[in-house]
């Protein structure tokens, strides 16, 4: 059994005022339940989504209202363009005017953030944002001191939770393990 807990903003995080217990595995056993059940529905609304969009292909107008259990519903649907390039082939086919057609990809800048941080140190007050690991890193380098962030930051505790089945269970129970 775990203790639940309520805990004031002055309170440790795991300080147990008012505690109650409940059923770990009981309660593990129904998030992974949910976690099935989501999985399903995510299932069948896209089937469902698939059959609405074949019941309303070619059908005018694109925005159809309906009254469903009592209440208004508008149903929009349409096709969108969605172009994917082949980048390699058109890397070499333009050479250089390739750079003309290019425009800033978040996710390949997250890749590849070692590599173009150094660029974007002239602009990096714009467009950076505070790191933990480097403020960490630059206390325990020497390059600032934990005074330079003293009244500069503000530190919450978010609780984090992740239930999954295991492909290969731990060999023996571990010390932190709370049950």
């Amino acid at each position: 059994m775990i203790e639940s807990a309520q805990t004031s903003e002055s309170a440790a995080p795991n300080a147990a005022s008012d505690a109650t217990p409940i059923d770990t595995d009981a309660a593990i056993r129904r998030y992974m339940q949910i976690q099935r059940e989501i999985a399903q529905l995510e299932r069948e609304k896209e089937q469902l989504r698939d059959s609405l969009v074949q019941e309303l292909e070619g059908k005018t107008p694109t925005k159809w209202h309906t009254t469903v259990d009592g209440k208004p519903i508008l149903v929009t649907h349409q096709f969108r363009t969605v172009i994917r390039y082949d980048e390699s082939v058109l890397r070499e086919r333009l050479g250089e005017k390739y750079a003309e057609i290019l425009e800033v990809d978040g996710a390949k800048l997250r890749k590849n953030r070692e590599l173009v941080r150094p660029l974007l140190m002239p602009v990096l007050d714009t467009v950076g944002s505070p790191v933990s690991a480097r403020v960490e890193n630059a206390i325990r380098t020497g390059t600032l001191t934990v005074e330079d962030f003293r009244g500069a930051f503000q530190k919450t505790m978010t609780p984090y939770i992740s239930v999954r089945i295991e492909t290969a269970p731990p060999a023996k129970p571990t010390a932190d393990m709370p049950f």
